[in-house]
């Protein structure tokens, strides 16, 4: 009997271990599942915008702290709510290039790539609704400035383009684009 479970044991793990991918990460780069690793889903790293928002904020407020004539709580308050702002925008971004490359693949297939098996032709980026999104987080960052700041200091930092994403969802998208890799 021992012999018996011994043999039945030892056939459970040759059958387990042969399922196993050998070695490290499958060929293409990705692991089992399909999904990379990393980044929002995968849980090991945080995604690209919240690794350096915290030091584009620093920088930016800093650059602008001397003539907006901060208190440290309005400085630390500032590269708290531009970090943020950025990484808001990034976020909505990366949504809408991964919607696009999901849909420039052909979309989610299902289980043995029988559903939406054609990939489109003419999948476009739809900018125009990433752009809104990106206007109404930046209208909202705005009523954030103006609460943090006192009105002279909100004036002031209106008037100053560097600071503000506004003007820079081109760059920015670009930037997204970048470094979001395809999860399809």
């Amino acid at each position: 009997m021992k012999k018996l479970l011994f043999t039945i044991a030892a056939c459970l793990v040759a059958v387990l271990a042969s399922a196993q991918p050998m070695g490290g990460r499958p060929m293409g780069g990705r692991p089992m599942g399909g999904r990379p690793m990393g980044g929002p889903m995968g849980g090991m790293e945080k995604p690209f915008y919240e690794l350096e928002s915290d030091s584009i904020a620093d920088a930016k407020i800093q650059d602008v702290a001397g003539r907006l004539d901060l208190t440290e709580k309005q400085f630390d308050k500032m590269v708290k709510l531009y970090a943020q702002e950025f990484e808001e925008i990034c976020r909505n971004l990366q949504m809408s290039v991964r919607e696009y490359q999901m849909m420039q693949n052909g979309g989610f297939r299902g289980r043995g790539g029988m559903m939406g098996a054609e990939t489109p032709t003419n999948v476009q980026f739809d900018t125009a609704a990433a752009r809104k999104t990106y206007d109404q987080i930046i209208a909202k960052y705005d009523k954030r400035y103006k609460k943090a700041l006192e009105a002279p200091q909100y004036e002031v930092w209106k008037t100053l383009s560097a600071t503000t994403l506004d003007n820079k969802f081109s760059s920015i998208l670009q930037h997204v684009q970048e470094n979001t890799q395809s999860m399809f």
